[in-house]
């Protein structure tokens, strides 16, 4: 299998999505979410408290390379652009360099490594999710710099139909003209932040949280 790039807009389910396809294939996963703070140690390098005393673990990262897991990075294009060169050279090279001295390394099974190589399991992937580029998000451009690396796939947010049949799902004693009138509403709001007049992001997110709400307390209007 291929590493997969998953770009979509916040909040229509690209982590669902990606849990829902490892599920169905049985593989075990490592996860790791990014931000503008990350760092290459930080991607590698965990800080954890043993008996009073702080030390440092193996990252996920490090994990799924050497146990031969699915890595799933969230919130990619919010790393500095440092990182991000980083992965390609993993994905690409099939080497990375960690901060301990030790080296991620495609390896060959006919020779024998030094105790600082960490040779990459055949079975690691990676599945990178990202926010669109571009407004409101302003994150880096993980796609253009990357995505020649990746098996790419966009997300967007589901027709009426198929919003219709997932609301059901989440507030079955809502009634229909609730969810179209909810569904419109989010439409408008989309159609207001695409084009610039509002920053916040409206996704399906908030919309299933409204719904499960109004299941939860039917007595709560929406004014």
């Amino acid at each position: 299998g291929e590493n997969i790039l998953v770009i979509g807009n916040q909040g229509v389910g690209k982590n669902v999505l990606a849990d829902y396809m490892l599920e169905l294939l049985n593989h075990e996963r490592e996860y790791i979410q990014l931000h503008r703070d990350t760092t290459i140690q930080t991607l590698t390098l965990n800080p954890t408290i043993k008996n009073g005393v702080m030390c440092w673990e193996d990252s996920p990262l490090v994990n799924a390379v050497k146990e031969g897991r699915v890595l799933v990075i969230d919130e990619a294009d919010k790393a500095p652009l440092e990182v991000t060169v980083i992965l390609k050279g993993l994905v690409e090279d099939g080497e990375m360099l960690l901060s301990d001295g030790r080296r991620i390394l495609a390896t060959d099974p006919n020779i024998d490594y030094p105790d600082d190589i960490l040779p990459i399991h055949p079975d690691f992937r990676m599945i990178v999710l990202a926010n669109r580029p571009g407004y409101p998000f302003l994150g880096n451009e993980f796609f253009r710099e990357c995505g020649d690396c990746y098996s790419c796939h966009t997300v967007d947010n589901p027709d009426r139909d198929s919003e219709i049949a997932l609301l059901r799902a989440y507030g079955p004693s809502v009634d229909d003209e609730t969810l179209d009138l909810l569904i419109s509403l989010f439409n408008d709001l989309r159609e207001l932040v695409n084009n610039g007049l509002l920053s916040y992001p409206y996704s399906l997110r908030e919309l299933v949280n409204i719904v499960k709400h109004l299941h939860e307390f039917p007595e709560d209007s929406l004014s």
